[in-house]
Parts: C-alpha cells; structure tokens; sequence
C-alpha cells in the first residue's frame, strides 16, 4: 500500500492538511456566530451559502485551471482560503459572512477539483480504487481531527481563526514542492438531469434529501450540541463521533449493499437514520453520553446514504457513463445542500435545538418511502449486473475520474445497454 501511495502522497499531504482546517472551522463558524447573536435565518444562509460558491466553483473552476495550471491555481487559490478566517475574525457581521461563507465555498471547489483531478493523473487505472478509498478515509480522519481542536482556543477570540488560517496555508506546502509534473486540467462533466431522473428516480431523490440533511447537520449541529448543555469540548466530541460513525460504517453497509441490493439496504439506513434524528430530537436533554451514542449511530446510517444512491445509480449505467451520472448525483446533492440549512433553521426557531434532527428525520423517512415505492415499480437488479460499492467523497466532479466504475469498458454502449 505505501509504494501504491507513494505518487500520490504530496496530494493526500495536502488535502489531510485542508481537510483539517475545514473540519475546525466548520464547528467554530456556528459557535462563534451563536456568540455574536446571530439569528439561526442568519446561519443556515452561511450554510446555504458555502454550498452555493460550491456549485459555481465546480462549473468556474476547470477553465481557469486549464489556463493557469493546477500548481498557480492552486497557490492563489490557498491564499484566498488563507484569507476567508482572518476576515471572520475581523468583521464579524452576518451580511459579511454571508459573502464570505460563498467566497469559502467557491475557493474550495477549486482546490479539491485540483487535487482529485491531480490524484487522477498520478494513479494507474488499475488502482484507482485503493487510492479513492484512501483519499475518502483520509478525509474523514483528519476532518474528526480538525473538530477536535476546537478544545484548544477560545471561540470568541481572534486565535482559533488565526490556526485555521494557518492550516490553510500549510497546505499549498506539499504540493508547491512536489516535483512530479501536473496532470491534464480536469474535466467538464455533462449535466444531463432530466434523463438522469429517467435513470433513477429513486437516487436523484436521495441524493437530494441526503444534500437538505447534511449541510443541516454541519450548519447546525454544533448549535444543537450547545443547546442541549454541551460543553465546546465535549460539542467537537459529538460531531467527531457522528463523522466517526460514518466512516467505519460505509464499506460494510457497502458491501452489504451489493449482495442485498442498493434500494433494501437504503430503506433499512434511512429507517434507523430516521428513527436516531427523532431520537435526539426527543432525547436532547439526556445528557452527553446519550448523544455521543445516538449521534454515532445517527452518523453511522446518514453518511451513507448518498454513496449508496451513487452506486445505485451507477448498477443501472454503462461505465462510460459513470462519471457523468456520478457528477450529476452531486450537483443534485449541491442543491439539495443550499435548502438544508434554511430548512433546518425554520425547524430549529419552531421546534427548538432538536428541531435539527427533527429536520433530518423528516427527511430519511422520506428517502425510505421512495425507495420502497421503487422497489416496486423496478425490481433489484441481479448481484452480477452491479458494480462493486465505492465510496464516494461529496467534493467536486473531478474525483469521480478516480472511481473504478468509470474505467473504459470493452463493452460497447450499445451491448450494455442490451445487457441491462
């Protein structure tokens, strides 16, 4: 595994440093926000418009690689991310946060379309999908990482802005200094949504709801852990456990999924996901050693939802389609993810604190009752028709290149399409 990565290690160096960064300032935005008084309509819009500059990134972004190269824009693009925290720090006023959560959102885009595009390059077609699962894994650890280190500063003071920013900056770094050249700028996906939804209903609605529950949850958990008595340390604590959660859980609800079928397992995730959102909803005032366990089971069914619509979707596919679908499941993801919070916020002002698992429950309960009417309109799909699970980071486009399922087939369009 470590001569696998070797080529790669510069890349994953790099985005283990942003991801760290992402993961700290994701929980101190809503924390020093609650601080400042600002209303929860005036974080679930930072929500919203984090995922909004995502969008417009992901679409920007290719162009402007392909010009300037992955290293230059790389370099500009860590000094403007550089600059978001320090200017939370300095203004801390909604309407400037607002702009600078898109300004976030927009600048990340760019970055992670760099490096996966770069991962792409650097990896043989063959391994791609050990360095895929590495990438996802390494996300995951080190955004836990990042949560935690809220416990070592002040939230109303200038320093923990001061060390994301500094994280930021670490992270051009490794990939400054590599000395393998860069890779082909990366790709534009096509964006065909209408005969996506003909694909899949059921999948473009998951990956929808999925979108509306976890930019909900990462707008407003750390709220909901403060509102519930959390201490700052034991609120990281939380969040870590749910991300945790999801990131032991998905290879094995993945690859139970490709022996019992993608829609039966998702109507048995979506059921418990639900059934933990309702959970903390009523018991919100346990106490911490009651959230900590139903926040990892809520984590470990919730996070898998969307990897589990993308493999479904990419059962029903030509492999030459793979990347396409794969990008048209996140930009539905995308949108989904700019309702959530405002969704979410509406909930929280009605309901209280545990108005945000309220929020989510509605909507895995929603994805299960899709799912089950799907079932049976189109039956499950026979085990040697699909594609082995993936897990799939909810980044840009660009990372779907890495996924094994969109390797050349021998196969023509043509023959898979009568194979299906």
């Amino acid at each position: 595994m470590t001569g696998l990565l070797r080529p790669v290690t510069a890349l994953l160096l790099s985005a283990s440093i942003l991801m760290m960064g992402n993961g700290l300032f994701g929980v101190l935005v809503p924390i020093r926000a609650n601080i400042e008084h600002f209303s929860s309509y005036d974080i679930g819009l930072m929500g919203s418009s984090h995922f909004a500059g995502l969008i417009i990134g992901c679409l920007l972004w290719p162009r402007v690689i392909g010009t300037v190269g992955h290293i230059r824009a790389f370099a500009a693009l860590t000094a403007l991310a550089t600059m978001t925290p320090l200017l939370h720090a300095i203004w801390a006023v909604a309407p400037v946060w607002w702009i600078l959560r898109a300004l976030n959102g927009l600048v990340f885009a760019g970055l992670f379309m760099i490096i996966e595009s770069w991962l792409t390059g650097a990896s043989q077609p063959e391994t791609r999908g050990r360095v895929l699962g590495a990438y996802a894994m390494t996300n995951l650890t080190v955004v836990t990482g990042g949560m935690l280190l809220i416990s070592t500063g002040n939230p109303a003071s200038f320093e923990l802005f001061s060390l994301v920013a500094i994280l930021y900056s670490l992270a051009a770094v490794p990939i400054a200094l590599t000395p393998r050249s860069a890779p082909q700028p990366p790709p534009r996906a096509k964006m065909r949504l209408g005969w996506l939804m003909t694909v899949s209903p059921a999948a473009v609605f998951g990956c929808f709801a999925a979108g509306i529950v976890n930019s909900g949850f990462w707008t407003f958990s750390p709220l909901f852990a403060q509102g519930a008595g959390l201490s700052v340390r034991d609120t990281s604590l939380f969040m870590s456990l749910c991300v945790l959660g999801g990131a032991i859980s998905q290879w094995p609800i993945g690859r139970l999924s490709d022996q019992l079928g993608r829609r039966a397992v998702g109507i048995v995730v979506c059921t418990v996901a639900a059934a933990g959102g309702a959970s903390l909803y009523l018991m919100a005032n346990n106490g911490a050693a009651v959230l900590f366990l139903l926040g990892a089971l809520y984590g470990a069914m919730a996070f898998t939802v969307y990897t589990l619509c993308v493999a479904h979707a990419n059962d029903l596919v030509h492999r030459k389609r793979a990347v396409e679908v794969s990008s048209g499941l996140l930009l539905v993801f995308s949108v989904g993810a700019i309702l959530g919070p405002m969704m979410a916020s509406a909930l929280m002002q009605a309901f209280g604190h545990g108005g945000l698992f309220l929020h989510t429950a509605i909507a895995h309960a929603s994805i299960a009752i899709v799912m089950l009417l799907r079932v049976q309109v189109r039956p499950k799909l026979p085990t040697a028709r699909t594609e082995p699970f993936v897990v799939v980071p909810k980044t840009t486009p660009a990372v779907f290149e890495l996924d094994p399922r969109a390797e050349q087939s021998s196969e023509t369009p043509k023959e898979a399409a009568t194979a299906r």
